[in-house]
C-alpha cells in the first residue's frame, strides 16, 4: 500500500487557466479544499469526483469552497457510476461556518425544483483542536491564525503510516511548528512569496521563509 497526494490546484485565489486554487487529493477519495472548479480540475488530473466520499474545508474563505455546489451537482450527474451501496458524500469543516457555506451550495442547486440534482451529504462541524476519522485517514486539527476560524490538519494514513500536514491560510503561528513535527510530508500556505509579513499580521498568510 502506498499513500498518495495529487495537487489539484495550487494558486491564489484568482487562479491562472489551467491550475485552479489551493486543493489537494489523498488516495483518491478524500479532497482537502473544493477550488473554483474542483472536480473539473480533479478530471485534469487523472482523477474522478465520483470516487470521492470526503471532503475538508480547511476554512470558509470563498477560494476554499467555491467548487463544493459543482462538485454536488457532477456527483448527481454521475449518480449511476456510484456505488449502489455508497453513501453521502461527508463534508468536514470549521464549526463556525461549514453547515451554512454547505446549505448554500445545496440552495444554489435549487434541489427542490431539479430533483435529480437533490442531495444530503453529511457535515461534521469540527472545533480546532478536535480529532476525527476519514476513511483510513485519523485527522488531528489544530487553530490557525487568519481572518475566519480555520483548520491546520495532520492526516494520517492507517493503512500506511505516513503523517501529511497542511497549514491552510495562516499567519505565522510558532506553535504550528510542534503541531507538524515529524510529518513526512507538509503542504505550508505562503501567500506573501518571498516578502515577510510580520508576526500576527491582519492578512493571515504566511511568507516563504516563515513557513
Amino acid at each position: 500500500m502506498v499513500t498518495t497526494l495529487t495537487f489539484v490546484g495550487t494558486a491564489s485565489c484568482v487562479p491562472p487557466p489551467g491550475n485552479d486554487t489551493a486543493c489537494c487529493l489523498l488516495n483518491g477519495h478524500l479532497l482537502v479544499d473544493a477550488g473554483w472548479c474542483a472536480a473539473l480540475s480533479m478530471l485534469r488530473c487523472g482523477c474522478d469526483a465520483s470516487a470521492l466520499d470526503h471532503v475538508i474545508i480547511t476554512h470558509c474563505h470563498h477560494d476554499h469552497y467555491l467548487g463544493l455546489a459543482s462538485l454536488l451537482f457532477y456527483r448527481s450527474m454521475q449518480r449511476a457510476r456510484l456505488p449502489q451501496d455508497a453513501s453521502e458524500l461527508r463534508i468536514i469543516g470549521p464549526a463556525e461556518d461549514i453547515a451554512h457555506v454547505v446549505e448554500l451550495a445545496r440552495a444554489y442547486l435549487q434541489g427542490e425544483r431539479f430533483p435529480a440534482v437533490q442531495t444530503n451529504p453529511e457535515v461534521v462541524a469540527v472545533t480546532p483542536g478536535d480529532t476525527f476519522v476519514a476513511g483510513e485517514f485519523e485527522v488531528r486539527t489544530a487553530p490557525v491564525q487568519h481572518q475566519v476560524q480555520g483548520l491546520a490538519l495532520r492526516l494520517r494514513d492507517r493503512s500506511t503510516g505516513v503523517e501529511i500536514g497542511i497549514s491552510g491560510d495562516t499567519a505565522f503561528r510558532p506553535e504550528l511548528a510542534e503541531f507538524f513535527a515529524g510529518v513526512r510530508l507538509l503542504i505550508c500556505e505562503a501567500a506573501a512569496g518571498l516578502s515577510d509579513p510580520p508576526s500576527g499580521t491582519q492578512t493571515g498568510h504566511s511568507g516563504v521563509r516563515q513557513a
